[in-house]
């Protein structure tokens, strides 16, 4: 190529001078066209994509991988117009040279599988709030209990042998120790000030307490419930009044009980109170604890649950008292049941999602790879063919080594990586996916357990 360059450059120095001495005539301009023919090779710039959407510094083989497609890669190949572009190329070149030129032809798109692969995050994050921690849950976070605890005189009676008080403190601390943490809860006491006689009657009636509001905490809840004494009046309706200023503002659920063993007396209307409730924008239900009540007592305090929605039940002992509060359990029970499959099934679609875009990308890497080492074959034979009946040693035979290389680092990385993506999907998902079980069914069991004491 040199040679001829510097050939083409004495002819014209040559053919000058003689036009000066006017002892030949000019070459005219198409009888030096064969010789200016012969094209100057100049090697391609390889452009590469930006890198700036990358997690981390591509490696040295991912650089190779991050270049821009040829001129006839993906759906734009067309086995003519690459042949034309073949015939173009001096037949001097080196083996590099030849396969630079092959790439720059048909090298495929590979950069957006690297990308997937380079950015792949195998973390299986699921978004289900666990029960028992103080986050947002769209089943338990939502929901309020409020206890509403009767402390007026007649709560110093027996029942069974026991101070009805007593008995009602006694489940209702087992039941308040199975209310998630991410729950709220709010105790409030009434008739607890002055006496059950006449004159004491005002303070009474409005003697009505929050003594805790918030997540539970075991120590402080007892220690407020132990406090409470049977004093003065029934205000029922009062307590129920009170019960809003106790409720968050983010709860979805208000689940109110409200433990008595007798009517209001205090002359407020429970059954119009229990219905505002029932009514208010958050949903609310108001369950009555009938503790010994009689059979008036019964009907009336059947019908301020049915204004709230809610049930009343009738106990005449401390062990039915207990078997009621069982109930309640096994509904905080199903409540940890549907966290764990919920949790169960969202890390299972998680680590699905994930070895599918995994897989999908090493299989797409994987077939433009081929098709790539197919194409470049290809054209090599094209050359091959072409030089060879020339040079039968001619440098294209030696692209061969190149071109498999090139191929196979392709090929190893689409599958390296994708099965690397894949098995990290795999091991995160299951470890979600079985800590989901094992804190669901340790939390199910510490529920069952509990509500099993309370025999």
């Amino acid at each position: 190529m040199k040679k001829n360059v510097l050939l083409l450059l004495l002819l014209s120095i040559v053919c000058t001078a003689c036009s000066d001495e006017k002892t030949e005539p000019v070459k005219k301009p198409q009888e030096t066209a064969v010789a200016t023919k012969e094209p100057i090779y100049e090697k391609k710039e390889i452009e590469y994509y930006d890198t700036d959407q990358l997690s981390r510094p591509l490696t040295e083989e991912e650089k190779i991988f991050f270049r821009k497609p040829g001129l006839y890669s993906g759906e734009k190949y067309d086995e003519a117009l690459v042949n034309k572009q073949l015939d173009t190329l001096p037949i001097d070149l080196t083996a590099d040279e030849y396969f630079d030129e092959l790439l720059y032809l048909l090298a495929e798109d590979f950069h957006e599988e690297v990308e997937t692969f380079v950015n792949f995050d195998s973390t299986v994050a699921v978004d289900i709030e666990r029960p028992d921690e103080s986050i947002e849950t769209p089943d338990l976070k939502q929901t309020h209990y409020a206890i509403l605890i009767d402390a007026s005189g007649s709560m110093r009676g027996k029942v069974s042998g026991k101070v009805k008080m007593e008995a009602a403190k006694s489940a209702v601390k087992e039941f308040t120790k199975n209310i998630p943490e991410s729950s709220t809860l709010s105790l409030t006491v009434y008739g607890h000030k002055g006496t059950n006689q006449e004159k004491d009657k005002p303070i009474s009636c409005k003697g009505i307490k929050t003594i805790y509001n918030g997540h539970y905490q075991e120590q402080a809840v007892t220690s407020e419930i132990d406090q409470i004494k049977p004093a003065g009046w029934t205000p029922i309706s009062a307590a129920l009044t009170s019960v809003a200023k106790d409720i968050p503002e983010n709860a979805g659920d208000v689940v109110v009980y409200v433990v008595s063993d007798g009517i209001e007396t205090c002359g407020g209307d429970p059954v119009k109170e229990a219905s505002h409730l029932a009514e208010a924008t958050i949903k609310t239900v108001v369950n009555i604890i009938g503790f010994d009540v009689d059979n008036e007592g019964q009907k009336l305090l059947k019908e301020v649950a049915d204004a709230g929605n809610g049930e009343f039940t009738f106990v005449n002992s401390e062990q039915e008292l207990k078997k009621y509060m069982r109930i309640q359990y096994e509904e905080i029970q199903k409540r940890w049941l549907e966290w764990k499959e919920a949790g169960k099934k969202e890390a299972l679609r998680i680590k699905e999602e994930k070895k599918k875009l995994a897989i999908d990308t090493k299989e797409r890497m994987k077939a433009k790879s081929e098709r790539e080492k197919e194409r470049l074959k290809a054209a090599q034979a094209y050359l091959k063919e072409k030089f060879e009946k020339k040079d039968p040693n001619h440098s294209i035979r030696h692209t061969d080594t190149l071109i498999t290389f090139y191929s196979r680092a392709s090929m190893t990385y689409a599958v390296t990586s994708g099965n690397n993506a894949n098995t990290d999907s795999i091991i995160n998902g299951n470890k979600v996916l079985n800590e989901f079980i094992n804190e669901g069914n340790q939390k199910i069991n510490e529920t069952i357990d509990k509500k099993n004491n309370g025999d």
